[in-house]
């Protein structure tokens, strides 16, 4: 899927709900921004871009912060913003977290299609990866090379038979694994409970915004159960392409991620830049280069005589 031209809303729209950690009520409004502006909150008087260079804080999160101000938990949104082809938007917002709603993004996507999705007069850019990449050691990592697509793989390895050791392969084009994607919501373990709240965690965490999974029983503590199956990997695979946003621009490649979370997926984004892995390009060329390649990929699979 890719979009010529950049994209904001049309108009503004506003969410409200708690944070996951925090507890505390929230209320977002996300309004439409220009071309090459990109995607910033608004909270206290600071602009915040949603860039790598301010991610400051991982644990079970991503969190953003510029001169003290923070917004915590910015993955889900970011995600949505990435699978809508949302490129400017500024989002105002009065505390601390970004809501955790149903736990997936798609609340976040329903609001955006309620607002309405308008192009801009500027060409899309993106963010062609050019040669591999990897961060992180060998028990996690998370390597980028180079294709003609944006396709992501999340490979988990639990020591439990609810999750196990399970892999997820995701291409955007791809219908009815994007819907998946967009519904797959946050998850805990049982046992992770006691130190996220001796650590001021979870505070609004619930069976209504996160799946709670008994890893000793093997099963899952909501009633329920899973929306779909491995809906935590799908999940994780969400996490994946919110943070891989902090980027800046869509990225056309291939990443896959071993056992990563949301600190080695900022790493991983600060190697793309560090190591010069990637090249800007308009949604024009991208396309040529698409096509270019699927015109070769055919004939060499033809024989002439």
């Amino acid at each position: 899927m890719i979009c010529l031209y950049q994209r904001t809303i049309k108009r503004p729209v506003e969410i409200k709900g708690i944070g996951l950690h925090t507890g505390l009520p929230v209320k977002m409004r996300l309004l439409p921004a220009g071309e090459h502006e990109g995607i910033n909150f608004l909270r206290n008087g600071e602009i915040i871009p949603a860039k790598v260079e301010y991610a400051n804080g991982f644990e079970f999160s991503t969190t953003l912060e510029k001169n003290g101000i923070k917004v915590r938990t910015v993955e889900h949104l970011l995600a949505s913003l990435y699978l809508t082809g949302i490129d400017n938007l500024y989002i105002e917002i009065d505390n601390e977290e970004v809501p955790i709603l149903d736990g997936s993004a798609k609340p976040f996507v329903d609001a955006i299609k309620f607002a309405g999705i308008q192009a801009l007069n500027e060409e899309k850019l993106y963010a062609v990866i050019n040669k591999r990449v990897r961060a992180g050691s060998l028990d996690k990592y998370i390597e980028g090379r180079p294709a003609y697509s944006f396709l992501i793989t999340y490979h988990a390895s639990y020591d439990n038979d609810v999750i196990g050791n399970k892999a997820f392969t995701f291409e955007i084009d791809n219908r009815e694994d994007y819907l998946k994607v967009l519904s797959a919501r946050t998850y805990c373990f049982l046992e992770e409970v006691e130190y996220l709240k001796q650590n001021g965690l979870a505070k609004g965490g619930s069976l209504e915004n996160a799946v709670v999974i008994d890893g000793k029983n093997g099963c899952v503590v909501n009633p329920e159960g899973f929306r779909f199956k491995d809906e935590p990997i799908k999940h994780k695979a969400l996490d994946l392409i919110g943070d891989i946003y902090l980027l800046g621009n869509p990225v056309i490649g291939e990443i896959y991620s071993y056992k990563g979370g949301h600190k080695l997926n900022a790493d991983f984004v600060k190697a793309l830049k560090e190591q010069n892995a990637y090249e800007l390009r308009y949604a024009s060329e991208v396309l040529s280069l698409i096509n270019e390649n699927q015109c070769l990929d055919f004939l060499s699979k033809v024989s002439i005589r």
